[in-house]
């Protein structure tokens, strides 16, 4: 009898269960051990009880060898304290009053409790057991006079007429023993059931993965699973991991990759995948030694595995866990996932990961929240406006949620009011480790795109970046491996609201009391503020003002740009057609920065620019509805 389960599942499930405030159960134990002592201590039973051991399955085992006729209250509330019961059946085990004891009250906990009993037929014929024929009929013979005979009776022919496993029928106990341990497994995960919130609307993606991986191939297949921070590939790793495990010989889920290898090194997490593929905790690999080395290697060529590699930041961090995927066995599975699709050189399929719906959003924000699938009646707007705020990110949904839960409306609003200004730093720092990991002028794009060129053409994007002295093309293409920029429709650049968020975040603490001092200026009060009291500084590199934000006309010193020696960008425009209040210069402009790349005013007042700008380094110039009639001096570029 062969059966497919969620193995792994409940290997990990039960693992942590005493610590995970996702696993309900009130049980001590998963389960009890029924046995003759005699006939199976030294062997089967030992042999079965490590096995669930090294599955990290909790399991009673009675060590006592002598035993009277009647079972202890203990013993009792062991059996009641578990989820399963195994019993084995072999020759003796009717002899005993003491097994037929645990019998009778493991049936009572079977009808009273719902608890599950798994028979074993270790060397005996289920007949005998079940008609009291045989060896059976023989220790009942002895128990004449035993007033509890038939209840004892009746409980064997019921429990040996429950679904169960022969040793008769199997070539060595090895088998026989591991069809058990699943069965044992398969049995008990209904009783550590998942809620992990995280899972809401991993399932759509199950069907396309399993395609990707190509489960039923003999090659070896590497899948590379990736997007932004929070979205959910590690959830998504972790889900498949737990479903598709128990089909390989040998599972490593490797998480944190990244944050490891920076504690431990990569010989620490080489050593720990190796022993875990091996199931040996002891090895100790030393990629120094050859010997050792091509024997570790020969031993996994020889093993189907499945290997999650969670978090992997760069190249280096894969190759020097797995240089070289050819020493995996047939049939062999990898799954990588990673912030830096510039990683995926081997991989044979990348799979990125999307954004939740509005409907699984509203699920996986209510299950933080509420503990429920909807909204509390009273809070479905406030509810609404939160994963509206989240746009689709699981982290985002779930600390915002976390954060609410137990509070009233009123801590709701103010809290959603906070968002718009100051973005919650939980979720900040997650997405800013894609951002940590560029180079300087990656950085320097990433901020230009998230305060000033969002939702521009791509070519546009990189004309103007490739003036400011940037690398763009390049630049831009590693943004777009890190998830932090995307191309819609093809040729725009875009970017998720919470990653702009993020690079506002940045720019802003750069000097959090000053805005003058900050490198880009993109909020329409701060830079109304800056512009009208003259506030700016030389660290000032960019500013854009909307004119349709205005409450009433902008009146500007003729110097009001002469600290910003460093501005490159200058756009004051207006998103509407329908501009009521404009900027004006009554005494002039003295200067514009000669370093200025980029120069788009809209309305301008004056009939010209300042005789003393140079716009040699100028690459676009836009002055619509303006009063412009002569651009300067000298030679026009």
């Amino acid at each position: 009898m062969k059966i497919i389960m969620d193995e792994q599942n409940m290997i990990r499930a039960v693992a942590s269960s005493s610590n995970s405030s996702s696993m309900v159960s009130s049980k001590k134990y998963d389960v009890f051990l029924s046995f003759r002592g005699e006939d199976t201590r030294k062997n089967f039973t030992s042999h079965l009880y490590e096995a669930l051991k090294q599955k990290k399955i909790e399991t009673y085992i009675d060590y006592r060898l002598e035993k009277g006729d009647e079972i202890s209250a203990a013993l009792i509330k062991a059996i009641e304290d578990s989820h399963v019961s195994v019993v084995i059946f072999s020759e003796n085990y009717a002899s005993s009053k003491w097994c037929l004891g645990e019998l009778g009250k493991i049936m009572e906990c079977k009808k009273e409790r719902g608890q599950i009993v798994i028979p074993v037929f270790y060397n005996i014929d289920p007949s005998h057991v079940r008609k009291q024929t045989g060896s059976y009929e023989q220790s009942f013979a002895k128990h004449t006079g035993e007033p509890r005979c038939s209840k004892w009776k009746a409980a064997l022919t019921e429990a040996a007429n429950l679904a169960a496993w022969d040793s008769q029928i199997y070539r060595t106990e090895s088998e026989f023993l591991k069809d058990i341990v699943k069965d044992v497994l398969r049995k008990l995960a209904p009783r550590y059931p998942n809620h992990r919130k995280e899972l809401v609307g991993v399932e759509e993606n199950y069907e396309k993965i399993e395609s990707l991986l190509k489960i039923g191939s003999s090659k070896v297949r590497i899948l590379g699973i990736w997007g932004m921070g929070g979205i959910g590939k590690t959830t998504l790793a972790s889900a498949l991991y737990d479903k598709l495990s128990p089909e390989f010989e040998g599972c490593c889920f490797l998480a944190n990759v990244r944050e490891e290898s920076d504690k431990h090194g990569f010989k620490a997490l080489r050593n720990k995948l190796f022993s875990e593929l091996l199931e040996n905790e002891n090895l100790c690999f030393d990629a120094s030694s050859f010997l050792v080395s091509h024997f570790v290697l020969s031993r996994l060529g020889r093993k189907k595995v499945f290997i999650v590699l969670d978090d992997v930041d760069t190249s280096e961090q894969l190759e020097n866990l797995i240089e070289d995927f050819d020493f995996l066995g047939l049939g062999s599975r990898v799954i990588v996932t990673t912030r830096n699709k510039q990683i995926f050189s081997q991989v044979d399929k990348i799979y990125k990961v999307k954004e939740l719906s509005i409907h699984h959003s509203l699920k996986l924000f209510c299950l933080s929240v509420f503990r429920e699938k909807q909204p509390k009646h009273g809070y479905e707007d406030l509810s609404r406006s939160a994963i509206s705020y989240c746009k689709g990110i699981p982290l985002a949904l779930k600390v915002l949620g976390a954060s609410l839960r137990s509070r009233s409306k009123q801590a709701w609003e103010c809290e959603l009011r906070k968002l718009q200004k100051f973005p919650n730093m939980e979720i900040h720092n997650v997405l800013k480790l894609s951002y940590d990991g560029l180079d300087y002028s990656q950085k320097e794009i990433f901020l230009d795109i998230a305060c000033f060129l969002r939702g521009k053409q791509r070519d546009h994007v990189t004309s103007i970046l490739e003036a400011f002295d940037f690398p763009a093309a390049s630049g831009i293409e590693v943004l777009l491996d890190k998830a932090l920029i995307t191309i819609s429709g093809g040729i725009q650049i875009e970017m998720h609201d919470l990653i702009q968020e993020m690079g506002w975040k940045i720019v802003h603490q750069e000097h959090i009391k000053d805005p003058g001092r900050r490198s880009r200026l993109w909020k329409h009060e701060e830079v109304h503020d800056v512009l009208k009291y003259n506030k700016g500084t030389e660290v000032v590199e960019g500013v854009i003002l909307d004119l349709s934000k205005l409450t009433e006309d902008l009146y500007l010193s003729f110097d009001f740009l002469a600290k910003m020696t460093n501005v490159r960008f200058l756009k004051i425009h207006s998103w509407s057609k329908f501009t009521i209040f404009n900027v004006y210069l009554p005494n002039g402009l003295d200067s514009l920065s000669y370093k200025l790349r980029y120069l788009h005013w809209d309305g301008f007042c004056l009939e010209s620019l300042p005789s003393r700008f140079c716009a040699e380094q100028l690459v676009e110039l836009c002055m619509h509805c303006s009063k412009l009639k002569k651009l300067w001096d000298g030679v026009q570029v």
